[in-house]
């Protein structure tokens, strides 16, 4: 069950730390968001002057795309924005330049800050902003590490980070009426799979499947272009061209090369017996025998060529199978550990004596003292997870290169190996009568000998065409049954999503329909609503199939849906929402201050009550005065000392 949330930002450029004002040392936000290890959430309350620019730098270290307007002055005098996390438990530490583009690529650290800001450069594993062939980007890095499909949507690119925190996220700048954070260019599919996603409503094997799908519809597309050219270039559906028929050719013409063969020596026996004065000379053999020990050679060497690739890939698929089952085995090992606890023994299995208990201060091995260090192992997690995972990958790419290369060094021998095969012959019918050509009807006859080798050499490439075409032909045909058989498999777990996603929504729409009913008496509607519909794709909720509300009364809405959303997501594993939410909208469009401050306790008793860890980040000018002061981060500002500032470093 995903938690995010430790971080702050640190400046190398000038040697200052943008965090909150507060009378403790730099690591205050990180010790007040979320150093607790309880199941309970962690807040964030800040006050005006710099909330939003510290929100804005969260959304962004997570893995955001932030728009140009969206950087302050103060925000672009920092270079770098750091961010502790979990993932699952996992600590790790996440860093990205900041960079207006909002492209800049993401470094990740599998363990806690102190242990990052002193660690080496090869700690770190940095990924780009987007994928590419040969490199995962961060989000893929991201969703592993969080346990999250990596999802691509039919007509747009594959689901981002960004886009799952664009409904994590209540921003200023977005319109109150909208689901998600605003984007220029909004897929409604990427807006439907995403909500979908986050419901559970989607099965991974539904996205594999859906994956394996594209794969094979690409390659039935390219085997099919690959048969058009061939008939192109055969001058189209020539119905003659069956390899029997090619087999059949390929027998006449060895027949005519035997007869014509049988036909020259005959011409050149009749020549030498009637004492002709032509020269006779050996040179012709000895130039061919020196031919066919040269391609002797090739074809040895090309062989060892073949049998070392061959070799170097039967190895290298051993090893990416026992880093599969090393990866496997660690989530198994780790699941395990959290479900079994400690081993504890009641014999000594050495001597087997009674093992007797002490009382210790430090958590230690109860059979052999050594003290437990279970933390470091945790940290160590992610790191080992992202190393696997890349060495998987980098090795599978090797393997795809591996069989490109054997492929070659396959069609250069079977070349050598013709080439060969035709000297020999021609080196064995030479060596029977060794004579130099004779006349002109020696000479016809070895011209016509040409030709039928030349023949044959065609032939044998109309053979290598037709089996081609036949393998084409099939693979396209099984391609075509695999799609179908997809497509209905496909459907079949689509259709049982449905109920899911009507499940998700109705605990949403009961969560939203108590927060409304809990707002003070302010919007008629929201005192007793009987439905709250809401739709992912369209971006747009209604209340009793209302739209039109105030503008306060829409920003309650907003926060009203995220507030359910997580809700939701809390009682129902299902869910793949991260249990993770930031707001920044509870004192926009005029909502006084008392409507505010009940919003604000209406979320504090829900994570009070809530079974798993969360956390939740709400940035507001108007806490309420009752909120505990462990779930304060930070103190109310004024103009000359803002939420945002920037202290001495004190050489970190």
């Amino acid at each position: 069950m995903p938690g995010f949330i430790h971080g702050f930002m640190h400046d190398s450029k000038h040697g200052t730390s943008a965090i909150s004002n507060h009378p403790v040392p730099l690591l205050s936000m990180t010790e007040l968001i979320s150093r607790s290890q309880s199941a309970k959430a962690r807040w964030a309350v800040r006050s005006a002057h710099g909330k939003s620019t510290i929100m804005n730098f969260l959304f962004f270290g997570l893995g955001g795309d932030l728009d140009r307007s969206a950087w302050s002055e103060h925000a672009l005098k920092c270079d770098h924005v750091w961010l502790e996390v979990e993932f699952n438990g996992n600590p790790a530490v996440l860093r990205r330049e900041i960079d207006v583009s909002s492209q800049s690529a993401m470094e990740i650290f599998g363990g806690r800050y102190e242990q990052a800001v002193a660690a080496p450069i090869e700690a770190w594993h940095r990924y780009p902003y987007a994928r590419s062939k040969n490199q995962e980007s961060f989000s893929q890095a991201i969703f592993r590490l969080l346990e999250m499909p990596d999802v691509a949507v039919e007509g747009t690119s594959s689901i981002t980070i960004h886009q799952i925190l664009r409904l994590l996220y209540a921003d200023q700048l977005s319109p109150t009426e909208s689901l998600f954070r605003f984007e220029g260019f909004d897929s409604e599919n990427l807006r439907e799979a995403v909500g979908n996603l986050l419901c559970g409503a989607f099965d991974t094997e539904i996205y594999e499947l859906q994956q394996l799908k594209r794969t094979k519809e690409r390659e039935f597309t390219e085997a099919n272009a690959e048969l058009r050219s061939i008939f192109k270039v055969i001058g189209g559906g020539d119905e003659s061209m069956t390899l029997d028929w090619i087999e059949q050719r390929r027998k006449s013409l060895v027949q005519e090369r035997d007869t014509t063969s049988a036909q020259l020596l005959e011409a050149e026996e009749a020549f030498y017996s009637s004492q002709s004065s032509e020269k006779i000379t050996l040179q012709v053999q000895k130039d061919l025998y020196k031919q066919v020990q040269k391609l002797q050679g090739e074809i040895r060497q090309k062989q060892a060529e073949v049998d070392s690739v061959e070799f170097e890939t039967s190895d290298s698929a051993i090893f990416i199978r026992t880093l599969s089952s090393r990866l496997e085995a660690l989530r198994d090992a780790d699941l395990t550990a959290s479900v079994v606890g400690s081993v504890r023994f009641g014999t000594c299995p050495a001597c087997y004596a009674e093992v007797i208990e002490h009382d210790h201060d430090v958590e230690a091995c109860h059979l052999c003292k050594t003290p437990l260090d279970t933390e470091r192992a945790r940290e160590r997690v992610v790191g080992i997870i992202n190393e696997l995972s890349i060495q998987v990958k980098q090795s599978e790419r090797l393997q795809t290169i591996r069989a490109e290369r054997l492929e070659k060094h396959q069609t250069a021998l079977n070349a050598l190996v013709a080439n060969w095969r035709l000297k020999a012959k021609e080196l064995a019918e030479l060596s029977s009568v060794p004579t130099s050509k004779a006349r002109e009807q020696i000479r016809e006859l070895q011209r016509k000998l040409g030709y039928i080798d030349k023949s044959i050499e065609d032939v044998e490439a109309q053979v290598k065409l037709a089996n081609k075409i036949g393998h084409l032909s099939a693979r396209k045909a099984q391609l075509d049954q695999d799609i179908q058989s997809l497509g209905s498999r496909i459907t079949t777990l689509q259709l049982s999503q449905t109920d899911r996603l009507r499940t998700a929504k109705n605990s949403i729409e009961k969560n939203i329909i108590a927060i409304l009913q809990g707002d003070l008496k302010r919007q008629d509607t929201f005192e007793n609503p009987e439905h709250v519909q809401f739709s992912f794709g369209k971006n747009s909720i209604t209340v009793d199939e209302h739209t039109y509300f105030s503008a306060s009364s829409r920003v309650i809405l907003k926060a009203a849906f995220l507030v359910g959303f997580l809700k939701a997501a809390l009682y129902d594993r299902q869910f793949r929402h991260p249990r993770f939410l930031m707001i920044d909208i509870t004192e926009d469009k005029g909502i006084e201050q008392a409507r505010s401050h009940n919003f604000q306790k209406q979320v504090i008793e829900i994570s009070d009550q809530a079974p798993v860890e969360h956390q939740i980040i709400i940035a507001t000018a108007m806490p309420w005065p009752e909120i505990r002061p462990e779930l304060v981060v930070g103190r109310h500002s004024t103009r000359q000392h803002g939420t945002l500032a920037f202290l001495p470093s004190n050489g970190n």
